[in-house]
């Protein structure tokens, strides 16, 4: 009778042991599982833009601060040369580029491109004019463009304090 005492509390001992590294074992997956999805959604969360439709603007996280990047206006775009590929490609030789950086599509014989001043980059219009609306800055390169102020010294007097209330800075 003692062997089969012995054998009972071998078998009970062995399911209790079973059971505590079963539970172990299910505890330490469960919180990897919950380790993962945490961290999957504060990254997704972090590095989403706060509203998608303000493309202009973005928040950081660091400074809590806005940036506003200003574009540059319809006048100004248009004071900037356009001419056709084949007259730049005359005018600048072999420097300029076989096709636009911005739809990576190649540049045709009668196509207009627009000329940046400060940089001699050439791209088609369809291509630069929106970016430039949002940006003063090439594409290719990140010089800035001049943009002329055409605002009176009351309105600039107001966008600084407007800067300083809200904690903004301007890319140009």
């Amino acid at each position: 009778m003692d062997n089969a005492t012995d054998s009972g509390t071998d078998l009970s001992e062995n399911r209790s042991s079973f059971a505590l590294q079963f539970g172990v074992t299910l505890g330490v997956f469960t919180l990897i599982g919950i380790i993962i999805i945490a961290s999957y959604f504060f990254y997704s969360r972090k590095h989403m833009p706060v509203d998608p439709s303000q493309h202009g603007s973005s928040v950081t996280d660091d400074q809590d601060s806005v940036i506003v990047e200003l574009g540059l206006d319809e006048a100004t775009i248009n004071s900037y040369p356009k001419l056709l590929y084949s007259q730049a490609k005359i005018d600048k030789g072999d420097s300029i580029g076989r096709s636009c950086s911005i739809c990576l599509a190649d540049y045709k014989e009668g196509e207009m491109v627009r000329l940046m001043p400060e940089c001699d980059h050439i791209f088609h219009l369809k291509c630069i004019d929106p970016w430039l609306r949002l940006h003063a800055t090439c594409p290719v390169c990140r010089r800035s463009f001049p943009a002329p102020i055409s605002t009176t010294s009351n309105e600039i007097i107001c966008l600084r304090m407007q800067r300083e209330f809200f904690n903004i800075s301007v890319r140009p």
